[in-house]
């Protein structure tokens, strides 16, 4: 198994995967990762406050700092790849004690079945593409001896 890849930044600090958080926008607009550390240095899954929270008022009242008006609703390992954040972020948004967040998991659902849907769809065009799907191999190791 291949150790994981954590992308760190010219002064040798973790950066996000671009493509969580790309599909955390796809799930909301709202939704971004911090780097966050609970004694253990993880990712935060972070909701910005909408334009309609009346904590918007603090900032305005120059009380609170524009940078940190968001909600940590979750978080990822360090390490998390591609394939796992929608786990977690499903579980985690149907687990927080807020309505809007918990109805963003209609969202995470829809857009992991799509991602699933696309990737059946691709695996399915390649068979129906090649003259022998016999021949299409999966996996590493020896192929398979067809007979």
């Amino acid at each position: 198994m291949a150790s994981p890849v954590i992308l760190v930044n010219p002064a040798g600090i973790p950066e996000p995967s671009p493509e969580i958080q790309r599909r955390l926008r796809a799930v909301h607009g709202g939704l971004k990762l911090r780097l966050t550390d609970t004694g253990v240095p993880t990712w935060g899954v972070c909701m910005e406050w909408q334009p309609d929270d009346r904590r918007w008022e603090w900032v305005q009242n120059e009380s609170y700092d524009a940078r940190m008006a968001y909600d940590i609703i979750g978080y990822l390992p360090l390490d998390c790849s591609v394939d796992e954040a929608p786990a977690y972020l499903s579980k985690m948004v149907r687990a927080f004690p807020r309505d809007d967040i918990q109805r963003l998991s209609n969202s995470v659902e829809s857009y992991n079945t799509g991602v699933v849907s696309a990737a059946v769809d691709e695996a399915i065009g390649d068979m129906l593409d090649s003259a022998d799907p016999t021949t299409i191999r999966r996996g590493r190791g020896r192929p398979r001896k067809v007979s």
